[in-house]
């Protein structure tokens, strides 16, 4: 009996050892393939891409080594795809690589820059240690930005031009020129009057002749931004986490008054102020999220903590906004240490919080082709009803920022304790959040807006809508 048992037992342990060891080898499959079909998929885009016009005539039938790609993840969650590039180098020792990135920014959407990089005193290309050059090329309009490192941190920016023979000539016989012509001339302090620093040579084929170019790097000023050769590559702005990136140009709306206007004219946006106005006294928020066809979803209001009011909101792909209330004060049914109640004192203005679930619903309409001056977040107070639109770059944008943490926070509570909310918000805005653009408004009780700034004296400037 004794040796049947034993028997039964070390078939069951073969079995489960068998059965756990497939399960991790699907597992192991599984993710395995993820990385592969989002190659695929980038690969795909790309080939479309490109047969949409032709490329620059330098980056021409680049030899692109897909199998060598790689799926990667920048520090503000942004997914990229490293395409090595075999370059044509015109000998062996060259110094220099070119690689593609193609950055995921929505479901289907896409941005790919050609990175080149000069490594000084270097063989090979370290970007956990990198010494030298980089250079970010759009494929089809040219140049994007480029920068110098030392022991891996920025610290210039500066331009890379592709010339032939004669405009290399040129350009280094005009910057050997008098200091002071040259200061005369390059008064706005790019750095013009050092000479170029060539980086490498190329050979473009046509029917007629080789044409042969130089790269050449020309200085434009210091760069204090400590931005690692990582940060400069992981973000197709060109910064780390919130930073911003050399020559790159803000994605502006072109007037947030006109979107504001087509808001406060929709019925249904006035009927939700009104309704929200009439329940400031309770003791619980209330509010909406707007899709970008026009319909409102009641919003979930979620137990207090620590003394703070909390709805819940999940961004999906077609949402471009929300309205919500924020308090009167309250009793909240307890008491504090001396026995007293404790009241509950809501700040009229848009929290920490509030500014974040905006600035999601911003890059949540980049990555879903929604115009981005259709983005808003509005709060209803006994105090007044406020507004937020973005002006700034959604490329900058920190999915990663705590805006709920305790110093936020503290810092907030801090500046919002006593004087004029507006100006104490604004401030907040100026000196604690990593990202400029973020604009408020005030919505009047005649339905027009005014847009509220900071003047030089740090006084509330009016501009109406």
């Amino acid at each position: 009996m004794k040796r049947k048992f034993k028997i039964l037992l070390r078939v069951m342990l073969i079995f489960f050892s068998t059965l756990i060891a497939v399960n991790c080898t699907n597992e192991e499959s599984s993710n395995q393939q993820k990385p592969n079909a989002a190659i695929d998929k980038a690969q795909k885009w790309f080939r479309d891409y490109e047969a949409d016009g032709d490329n620059l005539k330098v980056f021409q039938n680049l030899n692109y080594q897909w199998t060598n790609a790689k799926v990667k993840k920048a520090k503000d969650g942004i997914e990229f795809i490293t395409v090595p590039i075999d370059g044509a180098k015109k000998e062996v020792n060259e110094n220099w690589e070119q690689k593609l990135f193609i950055y995921r920014l929505g479901t289907d959407s896409y941005k790919v820059l050609l990175y080149e990089f000069y490594p000084e005193n270097q063989t090979t290309v370290d970007l956990d240690n990198f010494n030298g050059y980089i250079s970010v090329w759009d494929l089809k309009k040219g140049f994007v930005r480029s920068a110098k490192f030392a022991n891996n941190i920025i610290v210039e920016n500066g331009v890379v031009e592709v010339l032939n023979d004669k405009q290399l000539k040129f350009k280094s016989f005009t910057n050997k020129q008098d200091k002071k012509n040259l200061d005369d001339e390059n008064s706005n302090g790019d750095g013009g009057s050092q000479p170029p620093i060539p980086l490498r040579e190329v050979v473009i084929e046509n029917s007629y002749k080789d044409d042969s170019y130089v790269y050449v790097y020309s200085p434009r000023g210091t760069d204090t931004s400590g931005y690692s050769s990582i940060d400069y590559t992981s973000n197709p702005s060109g910064g780390g986490s919130g930073g911003s990136g050399a020559n790159n140009t803000p994605q502006t709306p072109i007037n947030p008054c006109d979107k504001i206007k087509t808001l406060t004219a929709n019925p249904n946006f006035i009927a939700k102020l009104e309704e929200l106005g009439k329940k400031t006294n309770l003791k619980i928020e209330t509010g909406y999220s707007q899709s970008k066809n026009g319909p409102f979803t009641p919003l979930v209001a979620l137990t207090s903590t620590n003394g703070a009011d909390r709805m819940q909101l999940v961004p999906t792909s077609d949402m471009i906004g929300y309205v919500h209330s924020h308090l009167d004060n309250y009793d909240s049914g307890q008491v504090n240490p001396d026995g007293d109640p404790l009241i509950r004192q809501p700040i009229k203005m848009f929290s920490p919080a509030d500014i974040g679930i905006f600035l999601q619903l911003v890059k949540n309409a980049q990555n879903n082709n929604i115009p981005i001056d259709s983005v808003y977040g509005a709060m209803v107070s006994s105090e007044g009803t406020y507004q937020l639109r973005f002006t700034g770059d959604p490329n900058l944008i920190n999915m990663n920022f705590n805006w709920n943490a305790d110093n936020l926070t503290k810092d907030y509570i801090t500046y919002m304790k006593q004087g004029s909310k507006e100006i104490n918000f604004l401030n907040f805005l100026n000196d604690k959040c990593y990202i400029k653009g973020v604009e408020l408004y005030k919505i009047n009780k005649d339905k027009t807006s005014t847009k509220k700034t900071l003047d030089a004296n740090k006084k509330i400037a009016n501009t109406n809508c």
